[in-house]
């Protein structure tokens, strides 16, 4: 189990430290601060939109949209991961200096970006809300996607931070998997263009179904088949109890290994 040696409530309170100084660290002698939140997924949003709508066979209702809620779910994922995966090692003057647990340094990282997209998402609600295509009591579906990314984002940064400081390999080798899994997520596509028999490809993805919720939450998509949300929450459970298990496991060597 993770390491909670003195205490919840100082471990929330380190939590919230942390959490607090990577936002500010994040826009420190920024101009323009929070705007970086929505300008790098609009641009690419742009760029990718402009592109592959040349390529689309069946045009795609709100296509820029449904495209600019992928990119914000996955700059959170992708970004988590990438910050995370060498967080411990990164961190290593601070593990050797104090006592405390380690698991607040890569869960501080995916907490800080998972408010940095409820406010991009909040903005985008405001415009989802005036073009009136959100219907209210769709919003368990988006609390349940929430729910979903954010486990299997913390779960699988703490798998990947602590595998990492024993086998450096693991940052190249998630760097490398990120560039795979974009196109594997539906994220410039809907599901609905993948043939039949290659679902199951998809269904060993935990991120399809769940950013399937939000396609069904904010553009009124299809939502996921139970058999894609039974495999894919089984999975996001499997990781995260992994994450935590290998992270209580390994963080008594880190004093060792970095």
């Amino acid at each position: 189990m993770l390491n909670l040696k003195f205490g919840n409530n100082n471990f929330i309170d380190l939590l919230i430290g942390l959490t607090e100084k990577e936002i500010r660290t994040r826009y420190k002698y920024t101009i323009f601060g929070f705007f970086w939140l929505v300008a790098n997924p609009l641009l690419q949003m742009l760029i990718i939109g402009f592109v592959f709508t040349f390529f689309m066979k069946q045009p795609i209702t709100n296509y820029y949209l449904f495209l600019f809620i992928g990119l914000l779910l996955w700059n959170f994922f992708s970004l988590s991961l990438t910050k995370t995966t060498p967080s411990i090692v990164n961190e290593r003057h601070l593990i050797k200096k104090s006592k405390f647990p380690h698991s607040v340094i890569p869960i501080s990282i995916v907490l800080s970006n998972f408010i940095h997209l409820l406010i991009a998402f909040t903005l985008l609600l405001v415009v989802i809300i005036f073009i009136k295509l959100f219907i209210f009591y769709k919003i368990i579906y988006l609390l349940i996607g929430f729910l979903l990314l954010l486990l299997f984002t913390t779960g699988f940064s703490l798998l990947t931070s602590s595998l990492n400081v024993r086998y450096r390999d693991v940052n190249f080798l998630v760097q490398a998997l990120l560039i795979i899994w974009f196109y594997a997520t539906p994220i410039i596509y809907p599901l609905s263009l993948i043939p039949y028999k290659y679902y199951w490809l998809w269904r060993l993805n935990p991120l399809t179904s769940t950013f399937q919720f939000f396609q069904y939450s904010l553009l009124n998509m299809p939502l996921p088949g139970i058999g894609m949300i039974t495999i894919n929450i089984v999975i996001i459970i499997i990781v995260c109890l992994l994450g935590i298990y290998v992270f209580g496991k390994e963080t008594k060597n880190f004093d060792d290994w970095v």
